[in-house]
């Protein structure tokens, strides 16, 4: 039931409504539906995997229950943590890594090990990576004893599940007991964000895709690119995933904002980024977060020696990359991205305490987007490509290598790219847009809330925005060839 479909805006009116109908009646009843809304969500797709999900949900409850019985008493609890550790792990590496490994083995070694076929369950990076840091949170005592309604709700909630953001326990649960009284305006702040998803997703993404995807797999068939197959592709992609994952993001938290609950900000104008470092704090930042503080930080993080920080660093994006996927494309995305930060680091390091003259910060900043946007699409090559060879040839495009013409460039997609610059760089982005109605939890890189932009300050009645919702709806309902999301795939 994916976010820009029919059914899920039948389901999602469903669930605001049975929601409303208990919320100030039972807050036992109204956890238990949305529970229960969530998994017949999760279940859409393949009801078998319902028992995988919940299956790992109370295995972890239970783990997670008797480390902080076990920390109470002050007694040993290593044990249940790593077994934690290695049944969540082992759910991952069995179900979306074993392929890769085996395969990848008997072509170094030719020792013919057999290569079992398993259906990937849908989310199960997400909600896996999420009970992984509630049992290390219980081991260093941040958990509540959490009922197991709170508990399974937390991990099953279904506008976070598909594709994040990776949400906290803490960050939600106190949420399921809170009382709200302005429902109305949550529905239509809710309404709005959804809808401003949604025309990102069917107007600009999904009309890029076509472009994008006749390119790359022509470079997977080995067609050898030219240079404005390879420039264009790569460009297109690049705004392709950036408009896909914000719609994402938007919808995710707006479908949640229509609930009275608030996800964490996950997207915030990355390509507005001056460097690789602030570039993972405006993207995926829930991920981003989550691999600071439960891989980059228990590796040692900043502590010891420079050369040991980097090392921490790429460790950590080469594992960040990996978890995007089972194919080494995605192993080498992360392992460029860990790249960049460790040269960001050391370029910061030796320019400590150097200021630019005032006449020339503008300009060096422009640069220094410029600089990281281009970063950024050289490495979604990679992260696009099928095989590395696949990547390889749309890169030698760039440099001229190739001399093919799948598509031309026409004034169109000059036109075209200009205005996605714009919208990019200039416009201001949807949290901005919607500050005044609290859409999101804040990032946790900021020590305060998204501020308002000064060039778009909307705050519109309820009725006024009630009403802008369900024209976006009845707009892009019109629309047709809708694409799943990338990141449902992850």
């Amino acid at each position: 039931m994916p976010f820009n479909s029919y059914p899920y805006f039948i389901f999602l009116a469903a669930a605001v409504l049975g929601y409303w109908l208990l919320e100030n009646r039972s807050l036992t009843g109204r956890r238990l539906f949305l529970l229960l809304a969530s998994y017949a969500f999760y279940a859409w797709w393949r009801a078998d995997f319902l028992l995988l999900l919940m299956g790992s949900t109370l295995i972890n409850y239970m783990l997670g229950r008797e480390i902080e019985l076990r920390r109470a008493r002050h007694a040993d609890r290593r044990l249940f943590l790593i077994g934690g550790l290695i049944f969540n792990l082992g759910l991952i590496a069995v179900f979306k890594y074993q392929t890769l490994f085996v395969s990848t083995a008997n072509e170094l070694l030719n020792i013919g090990l057999p290569i079992s076929e398993f259906f990937l369950p849908l989310a199960i990076s997400f909600f896996t990576f999420e009970q992984i840091s509630y049992l290390v949170d219980a081991d260093n005592g941040k958990t509540r004893r959490y009922s197991l309604l709170d508990y399974a709700l937390f991990v099953a909630y279904f506008p976070h599940l598909i594709a994040g953001p990776i949400v906290r326990h803490n960050d939600l649960i106190p949420q399921f007991h809170a009382l709200r009284s302005a429902r109305a305006l949550d529905l239509a702040a809710g309404i709005t964000l959804f809808t401003i998803g949604l025309a990102k997703k069917t107007l600009i993404a999904d009309n890029l895709a076509p472009f994008a995807d006749a390119i790359f797999n022509a470079a997977g068939r080995g067609t050898p690119l030219g240079l404005t197959d390879s420039w264009l592709g790569t460009l297109f992609f690049s705004f392709q995933i950036y408009f896909d994952f914000s719609a994402y993001s938007d919808m995710a938290l707006g479908s949640a904002v229509m609930l009275g609950i608030r996800l964490p900000v996950n997207f915030l104008s990355p390509y507005k980024a001056a460097s690789i470092i602030e570039f993972w704090r405006r993207w995926h930042i829930s991920l981003s977060a989550f691999l600071r503080d439960y891989l980059y930080i228990p590796l040692g993080g900043n502590r010891g020696s420079r050369a040991r920080r980097y090392l921490n660093i790429l460790i950590t994006m080469l594992l960040g990359g990996l978890w995007h996927g089972a194919n080494w494309t995605f192993m080498l995305w992360g392992g460029l991205h860990g790249l960049y930060l460790t040269i960001n680091h050391a370029f910061r390091h030796l320019t400590h305490g150097m200021t630019p003259p005032p006449v020339l910060r503008m300009p060096l900043h422009a640069l220094s987007v410029l600089l990281t946007f281009s970063a950024t699409s050289l490495a979604w090559i990679v992260f696009r490509a099928e095989t590395l060879t696949s990547a390889g040839n749309v890169a030698g495009g760039l440099i001229g290598m190739g001399d093919s013409a799948v598509v031309s460039f026409s004034p169109l997609a000059a036109v075209t790219l200009v205005l996605l610059f714009i919208i990019v760089w200039f416009m201001p982005n949807s949290m901005e847009i919607m500050w005044r109605h609290n859409p999101a939890l804040p990032s946790p890189y900021e020590k305060e809330p998204v501020k308002p932009a000064r060039r778009f300050a909307w705050q519109p009645t309820r009725l006024q925005a009630f009403a802008y919702g369900l024209l976006c709806i009845i707009a892009v309902l019109a629309l047709s060839n809708l694409k799943p999301f990338i990141y449902f795939q992850f």
